[in-house]
């Protein structure tokens, strides 16, 4: 019978742009050295930095989020601590559109959206409860602007309609906002750069 080996499973979350040395400097100089510490004590280091291992059709298919916080919930799941390292910058980074939102939630939120919502947003009526989806997008499509105008209309019209602070986050929280709330933060280091 295998022996057990614990696992210390570290999400990395940070804004990219402007932290990408203290990344690389991670991936190069610490990690190594953590891999080797836990060899030492029979375990192992696995740091989870997916702002180089999303895939190019994830991001197309508009699952970024939906895999950075399930990766989250799997290096909690492994109960070993810490399990999240959180660089702070300048930035407050990129504000994804929610991949997601349910029937209800998103029928109360049209009569104050463009008509561009239900172009990329359509009914899963499989899904349980029924639920709108963010629809996939080719590499060739110019999507920013078309993101940052769904993205506001999406925050206005939420507000609008008097949803709960909670029931905004995936409105209006950039990508390192939604994955620092859906950390345990009694097992995160933080590590905040100063201009």
């Amino acid at each position: 019978m295998p022996i057990a080996t614990r696992t210390f499973r570290v999400f990395v979350s940070s804004t990219f742009e402007d932290l990408k040395e203290e990344r690389n400097a991670l991936q190069r100089e610490v990690f190594p050295k953590l891999r080797a510490l836990c060899e030492q004590h029979g375990a192992r280091f696995q740091a989870i930095d997916l702002r180089w291992g999303v895939r190019d059709e994830a991001g197309l298919d508009q699952q970024t989020m939906e895999i950075c916080l399930r990766e989250i919930r799997r290096c909690q799941a492994t109960g070993v601590r810490p399990n999240f390292i959180v660089l702070l910058g300048d930035r407050y980074g990129w504000l994804p559109l929610p991949a997601r939102i349910p029937a209800a939630e998103l029928d109360a939120l049209l009569p104050h959206l463009p008509p561009l919502a239900e172009q990329w947003y359509r009914l899963d009526e499989n899904a349980v409860p029924a639920e709108y989806c963010l629809q996939p997008r080719t590499a060739d499509f110019d999507w920013a602007p078309v993101e940052r105008t769904l993205r506001d209309a999406l925050a206005n019209a939420a507000r609008a309609a008097g949803l709960p602070a909670k029931e905004l986050i995936k409105y209006e929280a950039s990508a390192t906002h939604q994955e620092i709330l859906a950390a345990d933060r009694q097992h995160v280091f933080g590590f905040v750069r100063r201009p």
